[in-house]
């Protein structure tokens, strides 16, 4: 079965097509929900490939919105065994890491539209200096994204800021590349598990013959349910919110130093200052959550087909040899392509 891997184009620094990657050796080709996704190229170090495949050049595929950026070049040579080439990147939700969140941004209201003034104030609508031409960024319906919150982020990395939004609520996104226009969009994955009726399900297990092996984990390590925040203020006229209410045996505490948010000498309301406070120990807390978790090898030509049954960022239902089952968000899938052929690793989260 041909794979899409095997028609990867090369676009130039000024997003001209100007070759396709088919004498690789082996590709691996992630993409993820949350996270920036990332690439490896393995091939012959010919003339060819060296010259197609430079820094700052871009990757794409017609069946995959990631856009890979080459950031890592590596050439061995070898009297034996030849000489050979390794090309790595991630995709282009890593532009968003060259900028910071430059002045303090308070944040109030729909969280996917305070999202879209982090991309306007650093990027889309930053001064010249910051400002990133082709970069924009599609509005989110209000009627999807339904979440609202209250946050101050001042000096964080753009990238680690967003992300860390994302995954408190659960949201995807992606940078696609449309006539050397980047744009940014937040989607939210299908439920196509068995606990739901709208959509076709979606049961990946070794009964119905395509998920070929598996890996389970269950983490503890770091859960953490309740945390006590402490912002502005010195000793005991420090200001300190609690988040979480669990007691006993069942309770894990977490501190979170958050002297930076400030209420700028009152400009901000004491009752908006402590929903401020709430919101960073959210967050913290939905960093550290307890955590199950699949890993699991697919037979991509058996029952479903990626990108066109189901998607990254989709729930499905898991099922491994010892009954155990679950339905698990796709956070993460893998494609692989050697002479062996090709290989699909989803990793689902138990996480929703």
């Amino acid at each position: 079965m041909e794979s899409c891997l095997d028609n990867i184009f090369v676009l130039n620094k000024n997003f001209e097509a100007i070759g396709v990657i088919d004498f690789a050796s082996s590709i691996i080709w992630t993409t993820r929900y949350y996270e920036a996704g990332d690439f490896e190229i393995y091939a012959q170090a010919t003339d060819k490939a060296i010259n197609l495949l430079q820094e700052d050049f871009y990757l794409i595929r017609e069946d995959c919105d990631m856009i890979g950026i080459i950031e890592n070049i590596s050439i061995t040579t070898d009297a034996e065994n030849g000489n050979w080439l390794t090309v790595t990147g991630r995709d282009a939700k890593s532009i968003l890491e060259r900028r910071i969140v430059w002045n303090q941004t308070n944040l109030y209201g729909n969280v996917a539209n305070g999202i879209i003034t982090l991309l306007n104030n650093n990027i889309i609508s930053a001064d010249s200096n910051r400002k990133i031409s082709n970069f924009t960024a599609t509005t989110p319906s209000t009627s999807v994204f339904t979440d609202t919150f209250e946050k101050q982020i001042t000096g964080t990395n753009l990238y680690e800021a967003i992300l860390a939004i994302c995954q408190e609520f659960y949201y995807g996104s992606k940078v696609t590349l449309n006539n050397g226009i980047f744009n940014f969009e937040l989607y939210k994955g299908i439920d196509r598990s068995v606990n739901q009726t709208t959509n076709p399900h979606i049961v990946f297990s070794p009964e119905y013959d395509n998920f070929l092996a598996s890996n389970y984990s269950l983490e503890l390590g770091s859960y953490k349910n309740v945390a006590l925040v402490a912002g502005e203020g010195e000793g005991t006229a420090r200001k300190t919110q609690t988040v979480g209410t669990a007691t006993g045996l069942n309770r894990y505490e977490i501190y979170v130093d958050s002297r930076n948010t400030s209420s700028n000498e009152g400009e901000i309301t004491e009752a908006e200052y402590n929903n401020l406070l709430i919101a960073e120990g959210q967050e913290t807390l939905a960093e550290n959550i307890r955590t199950e978790t699949f890993e699991g090898t697919i037979n991509s030509g058996r029952t479903y087909i990626y990108n066109e049954d189901y998607f990254l960022g989709d729930i499905v239902t898991v099922k491994n040899e010892f009954n155990m089952q679950k339905d698990v968000r796709i956070i993460e899938v893998i494609e692989s392509l050697d002479e062996n052929g090709l290989t699909i690793t989803p990793s689902f989260e138990d996480r929703m």
